[in-house]
């Protein structure tokens, strides 16, 4: 197992209240009581539920508010990469799901492992420097069209889960499920906003368009104030998580022209999720204002 890492202060959360909002959007209501679900599950099982932390945009979404829809779970765990990793990870979801969808509530709706997959594959995953396994988890209500589909393990609706290895964490906080009081760990402000910022810097290696950083970022930096050792906080875990991937970040990093224009190409797809999306260039400006204001050396 890798390092534990740090635990900040817990909080609690209304997670029933974050699947409310979505309502009056039935395919959205469904797909965020399937959330609700894995999250409760993971939160009861072992060694997962104290091993295995939330990222990304469903923590975006739960904890932070942000409007960005997305279906994708991001998880990191610090448990070592092993063949069957991903097995007994599906084993243990599957086998609590009925009882936790029964206490939550939800008896009607049934979750399921479909698939798992690994990345790399076979031999080259344990020896990866950032190997991850991706779960195919599908969801449907009992007496629904969609049922017979699930019980064939075709269920065309479905939680995609990224779980990630060897991703260095500086901290983590617990996050309490309100009302129904289940406990999940999620990371900490400042591991969420240096993760997003290196995925930015990573862009180019990887080819990806990161399109969604500035806007969470953004929205993460605009709800906070940040005093010194916070900033010198988020600094150090950014540096952390930088070396890890052979990244050596600059105070001029984030503003290189690859960066931006990565970022910047498919922004406007986002009005799909959010609706009033504000201005790339303004989520831009906050991001970088706070980035540079780090404590970079001289």
């Amino acid at each position: 197992m890798s390092t534990e890492p740090d635990y900040e202060e817990s909080i609690v959360v209304n997670v029933g209240d974050w699947v409310e909002r979505a309502k009056t959007d039935p395919v959205a209501y469904l797909e965020r009581q399937a959330t609700e679900l894995f999250l409760a599950t993971l939160a009861t099982i072992e060694p997962y539920r104290t091993s295995t932390f939330l990222k990304g945009g469903i923590l975006m979404g739960v904890v932070y508010e942000s409007h960005r829809q997305t279906g994708d779970i991001d998880l990191t765990t610090i448990l070592e990469p092993k063949q069957g990793v991903a097995e007994e990870f599906t084993q243990a979801l599957n086998d609590a799901f009925p009882h936790v969808s029964a206490e939550i509530g939800y008896p009607d709706l049934m979750c399921r492992v479909q698939s798992h997959k690994y990345f790399p594959r076979g031999e080259a995953f344990p020896k990866n420097d950032g190997p991850a396994i991706k779960l195919g988890i599908g969801y449907a209500k009992r007496g629904s069209n969609q049922e017979r589909l699930f019980h064939l393990g075709r269920s065309p609706d479905k939680l995609e889960v990224d779980i990630s290895f060897r991703e260095p964490i500086c901290a983590v906080r617990i996050i309490k499920m309100a009302p129904d009081e289940y406990l999940f760990r999620a990371y900490s402000l400042s591991d969420l906003i240096a993760e997003k910022i290196r995925a930015l810097l990573q862009q180019e290696s990887r080819n990806r368009y990161r399109r969604q950083d500035f806007y969470d970022l953004s929205i993460l930096i605009n709800q906070s104030t940040f005093n010194d050792p916070e900033r010198k906080q988020v600094y150090e875990t950014l540096l952390k998580k930088c070396h890890a991937r052979d990244i050596e970040p600059t105070r001029s990093s984030l503003t290189q022209p690859e960066v931006r224009r990565r970022a910047e190409r498919d922004w406007n797809t986002m009005r799909l999720e959010i609706g009033d999306l504000p201005m790339f260039d303004m989520c831009f400006a906050v991001v970088v204002t706070f980035y540079e204001s780090l404590p970079w050396p001289d």
